[in-house]
């Protein structure tokens, strides 16, 4: 009989030792940082991908306070945060605390999601933290989110953005707001006489040129094709012709740089008083677009007007 519970006592051990060593290989394979503090905060476990996140060894981090992984600005409320958690420890899903700051060993900080989850062994408390490094993702949804607003050959705004902003700015206080329509000109013969590709390059030449003319607040977009179009808020007339006029300096600068084909382009501008004749603004400037490649035209064919 003794035997029996000997040999019973014997065997529970063992599994006992077989599940930590499970569980010790299931927290290392984890695909992300996993880090087990006590009621003080003190680290007492970390897996190899809270090494990898933080670049500290893991002798580096045990017994250490979690704060060392934190901002030292947010530190001290990061300790309160603690306390409150442990008053009434309840599961947290990763990302219920939206992203979070964590402080790397060089210094540096890292955008993470965490989650979060008490367990209690014998009379000690213990909060285990899951961390995911969110760095990729972050830099994904900023280059999606870039895409979605700006023309992909020229970088410049899309057409969808410049609605928007004509749109907020419609319903604004921002007043007198100018508008410039402005037409690449000769893009079908470029592309008929050398190809799409130095199309292309034209196009990416007169967007360079446009976005360097303007003001950081100034809205520079490609409606499509070969025509562009400037927002100019808080700009009056005189203000805006003056903006034109250096437009049309830094082309013939341009032209002068570059030594290739020059570069041409018919302008048509209009000022909106109020924020609610911006669209009359933006039909007028493009009936004087039109107006003025017209005359251009003329010239070009040799009429005298």
């Amino acid at each position: 009989m003794l035997v029996g519970k000997a040999e019973a006592l014997e065997s529970s051990a063992e599994e006992i030792a077989r599940d930590s060593g499970l569980l010790g290989a299931i927290v290392e394979s984890a695909p992300d940082a996993i880090l087990v503090a006590d009621a003080d905060g003190r680290i007492v476990l970390a897996n190899g991908q809270a090494e990898e996140l933080f670049g500290y060894d893991r002798e580096e981090l045990l017994y250490r306070s979690v704060e060392m992984l934190i901002p030292e600005e947010q530190r001290k409320r990061h300790v309160d945060h603690r306390a409150t958690y442990l008053k009434r420890p309840r599961r947290r899903s990763m990302g219920d605390y939206g992203r979070l700051e964590a402080r790397r060993k060089d210094g540096s900080h890292v955008c993470v999601e965490v989650s979060l989850s008490h367990m209690r062994r014998g009379q000690d408390d213990y909060v285990i933290t899951v961390l995911r490094d969110v760095s990729k993702k972050i830099a994904e949804e900023e280059r999606l989110r870039y895409l979605s607003t700006h023309d992909g050959l020229t970088e410049l705004y899309n057409r969808s953005f410049f609605e928007a902003e004509k749109a907020r700015l419609e319903q604004g206080r921002v007043a007198p707001i100018s508008v410039l329509v402005v037409d690449l000109d000769d893009l079908k013969k470029t592309n008929d006489r050398f190809g799409h590709a130095e199309g292309d390059r034209v196009l990416q030449r007169m967007a360079a040129v446009l976005r360097n003319a303007f003001r950081k607040e100034d809205v520079v977009a490609r409606l499509g094709g070969d025509e562009f179009v400037v927002l100019l808020p808080g700009l009056d007339v005189k203000e805006r012709n003056e903006a034109v006029e250096r437009f049309r300096e830094d082309l013939e600068r341009h032209n002068d740089i570059m030594r290739v084909r020059p570069l041409r382009a018919s302008i048509g501008a209009a000022t909106a008083r109020r924020p609610s004749a911006l669209s009359a603004a933006l039909r007028a400037a493009d009936e004087r677009m039109y107006a003025a490649k017209r005359r251009q035209r003329r010239i070009s064919e040799g009429v005298i007007e």
